[in-house]
């Protein structure tokens, strides 16, 4: 009896996760058409994603703030940002003194080919501290050299300008890592990762598509939620984690 009551209530979870995601799905699409006519728009065109719903303009400085009052437990944003710049753009010769301006977005339209039938697909993914009165921070899955598949939590959207004019946008965010963890109830393709506690920067460009992953009984931990779409079942199934 213990056994059956385990197997539904991991259908449940999984069930559960789904409809939220379904519900969420459809207050997308209604204000699709209104994003779409909005003038706040990205000034920034790529062929696979486009920010959405801006925000005041900041500085680098300042955002640290603005993160913690969000109830991040982030360190120096600043000196995050500048030494993710100095990687990633090594002939930026960023000095202290120069500013760096940061505006956020609350949300990222992400264009993929669906492996289903090649067609080309959108989701739309939320960082929102109150998105119809209830925080939203999306997963997304974003391409890496790391094997299997690789997933991140959005902690913030933003683009940066720097005192060169070079724009770039970027993700603020919490990655996953594969657990060994299963539950009692597993099931064939079972997929558990682990949320870090340390936060990234991912570029725009590495975003493949969202993603959904529901938390288990244990902190910090989350099932991977393949059966969202034949997309994700797809890309799913031909990783053995």
């Amino acid at each position: 009896m213990t056994r059956i009551d385990e197997n539904q209530e991991s259908i449940a979870r999984i069930r559960m996760a789904i409809d939220e995601y379904e519900k969420q799905r459809t207050l997308d699409e209604k204000e699709e058409d209104n994003l779409e006519e909005s003038s706040n728009r990205s000034a920034i065109t790529s062929a696979s994603w486009r920010f959405g719903a801006p925000e005041r303009i900041t500085n680098s400085r300042a955002f640290t703030d603005i993160l913690k009052a969000l109830g991040h437990s982030i360190g120096d944003f600043d000196t995050m940002l500048r030494d993710f710049i100095a990687e990633t753009f090594p002939g930026e010769r960023i000095t202290y003194e120069q500013h760096i301006q940061v505006r956020p977005f609350k949300c990222a339209h992400i264009t993929y080919q669906s492996l289903e039938d090649w067609r080309g697909l959108r989701d739309i993914v939320r960082c929102n501290p109150s998105f119809h009165k209830q925080r939203r921070q999306d997963c997304v899955l974003f391409d890496s050299d790391a094997p299997g598949m690789s997933f991140a939590r959005l902690s913030a959207l933003i683009r940066c300008t720097l005192e060169s004019k070079r724009q770039f946008d970027v993700a603020l965010v919490q990655t996953f890592k594969p657990s060994k963890w299963r539950p009692n109830t597993n099931w064939a393709g079972c997929q558990v990762h682990e949320q870090t506690k340390e936060y990234s920067f991912l570029l725009m460009d590495y975003v493949i598509r969202g993603a959904l992953l529901r938390g288990t009984t244990k902190e910090r931990l989350h099932y991977l939620v393949d059966t969202i779409d034949a997309d994700m079942f797809l890309r799913a199934d031909k990783v053995t984690v």
